[in-house]
């Protein structure tokens, strides 16, 4: 008793505003062992904001919370952090509807978004968000405000903050689409040097006994970092860029191979941010190359170009005269010519299975029976809102065939790069992917229900290629994915040139389809085969299966 009279004694001699100061206290951005990468980043973005945010993709528990808290703590800004079970209205904001019932007034509960206005807004796991709020918070965070219109009510909040998302690509991979959206990103990892990891524990520790006394050690450094960011944000503007450096950020977006040019400016941008840091007057080529990983990393094509022996034989094979055209479906979604070094796809790809793209979704919906209870109990309204999980699955089945016939003129390569391109487009943390391929008279299940794109395309450019095709091989395998199958929506995608086992005819063919592959709800065909005299199978095939045929020509 004399020990706990004691501790409230001490809590009423310090005051309860200093208690709670205490207990809201930040760690010390300085004190932060480690991660010097994802620091750089979220400084360079609070130079310029304008730079669109920092991707973290790595392990959990390396400290990314305490280290963006710690940095809004030291420029005393806002810090949001964002659940991914948010709804929509606690996201952008809404009506106060105990407000409008009880006093007839009409007031609006900001959301997250407008709270994070001049901060930082976090959100961990960002690739199982879903899209629809993915997409309004990459558009707030780079317009600098957002619409609310709902309820008869319509404002504009402004938005103007640092979007900050951390993943863990084996829980799923972020779409390409939304990935180019942040404008930097770091690649995380636990730190295997024991003085680091010792560190960083016993700072933890000291912290927690006295957040005070430990937090005066870094005052001078917090101050002195604090007063180097204000200095680069006031010079920003005034550093200089040559055309030179603009030449070599271009360089380095095109020897990456990225798409488009939001790269190049990121470079430029991004640069000039690390050159106003460190008080430079211009910037350098020296300063790109600090740099440029944070832009390319999640940008570059990894695809390996094509290999010197392909392009010897392409070009052995020059004057083989242009096979016919055949007559295309009204829906292609493709361009029927495919140029020698890479396959042009329209923005449509994803042959047919575009409409059908999948999201994970949590919503929250009014629970109106409780709150109408309520309001007859106690005579005054209480909104209670019920959590309502939707999801929508999809599972994409390939069937690829890399038998011998493949081999020719390149058609494997090209096969396996529609099969890759629509994996990059339709990749999200709710959509499997499975491949199956026919090589050496058998079928072989290469993967099954992954929606790890790294680990499906690495699969898919080491296939070996060689030997017959049994397509009917292939469906029983297809069977056996469908048998433990949960998705609502499977699709299966059949990339061929149709030279079957001579042993199944057509009819044969169509049977074991039907009766292996029931669960199936679209059946897309893309025939690639090639040559003067065609066989035409994976035409009849798609006909007599009500399938989507689509046809790939080859410009030698």
């Amino acid at each position: 008793m004399a020990l706990q009279a004691l501790h409230l004694s001490y809590l009423v001699s310090i005051g309860f505003s200093t208690l709670y100061s205490l207990i809201n206290m930040n760690f010390p951005f300085t004190a932060i062992v480690g991660q010097e990468q994802f620091k750089l980043a979220l400084l360079l973005n609070s130079i310029d904001p304008s730079l669109g945010g920092v991707l973290a993709i790595g392990d959990k528990g390396t400290g990314k919370t305490t280290l963006i808290r710690s940095l809004s703590d030291l420029l005393n800004c806002n810090f949001v952090n964002l659940p991914i079970g948010a709804s929509e209205d606690r996201v952008l904001g809404h009506i106060n509807l105990e407000k409008l019932i009880n006093d007839k007034s009409e007031e609006v509960q900001i959301g997250l978004l407008a709270k994070a206005n001049n901060g930082f807004l976090y959100i961990d796991e960002i690739n199982l968000l879903n899209d629809y709020l993915m997409d309004v918070l990459l558009d707030a965070s780079a317009s600098g405000k957002y619409h609310l219109e709902r309820e008869g009510i319509s404002k504009v909040f402004d938005s103007k903050f640092c979007l900050v998302g951390s993943m863990n690509p084996e829980e799923g991979e972020l779409r390409p689409q939304l990935k180019d959206r942040f404008g930097l990103s770091v690649h995380i990892k636990t730190t295997d040097k024991l003085i680091d990891r010792t560190t960083i524990v016993k700072n933890r520790l000291a912290f927690d006994s006295n957040p005070i006394a430990f937090s005066s050690q870094f005052a001078d450094e917090q101050k002195q970092l604090a007063l180097q960011i204000t200095t680069a944000k006031n010079k920003l503007l005034k550093v200089t860029i040559l055309p030179s450096v603009i030449d070599y950020c271009s360089s380095l977006a095109v020897a990456n191979a990225v798409e488009g040019l939001r790269a190049d400016i990121l470079l430029v941008k991004t640069a000039r941010a690390y050159a106003s840091l460190y008080q430079k007057d211009s910037v350098s080529t020296e300063d790109v190359d600090a740099i440029k990983d944070f832009v390319l990393n999640h940008r570059k094509n990894n695809t390996p170009p094509p290999s010197e022996q392909s392009q010897n034989q392409k070009e052995e094979e020059k004057n083989t005269p242009p096979q016919k055209p055949q007559e295309q479906n009204e829906t292609a979604v493709f361009n029927p010519i495919i140029p020698k070094d890479k396959i042009q796809f329209d923005s449509a790809l994803d042959i047919g299975v575009q409409q059908s793209i999948q999201q994970n979704t949590t919503k929250n919906t009014l629970d109106r029976r409780k709150s109408v209870g309520q309001y007859l109990a106690k005579d005054q309204f209480e909104v209670f809102n019920k959590t309502q999980n939707e999801t929508v699955t999809q599972q994409i089945i390939f069937l690829l065939d890399s038998s011998g016939s493949m081999l020719q003129e390149e058609v494997i390569a090209q096969a396996k790069g529609i099969v890759e391109k629509i994996v990059r487009n339709k990749k999200a943390s709710t959509i499997q992917f499975s491949l199956v391929t026919l090589f050496q008279g058998e079928a072989v299940t290469v993967l099954e229900k992954t929606s790890k794109e790294t680990t499906f395309i690495q699969a898919l450019q080491e296939l070996k290629t060689g030997g017959k095709t049994n397509i009917v091989a292939g469906f029983k395998h297809i069977k056996n994915i469908l048998a433990q199958a949960e998705a609502k929506k499977i699709d299966l995608v059949l990339v061929s040139d149709g030279h079957f086992c001579s042993s199944f005819g057509l009819e044969e063919i169509i049977g074991s389809y039907q009766f292996h592959c029931k669960k199936i709800n679209e059946l897309i065909l893309v025939d690639t085969e090639t040559g003067i005299v065609q066989l035409g199978s994976m035409k009849q095939l798609s006909e007599a299966l009500n399938g989507t045929y689509q046809k790939l020509e080859l410009e030698l």
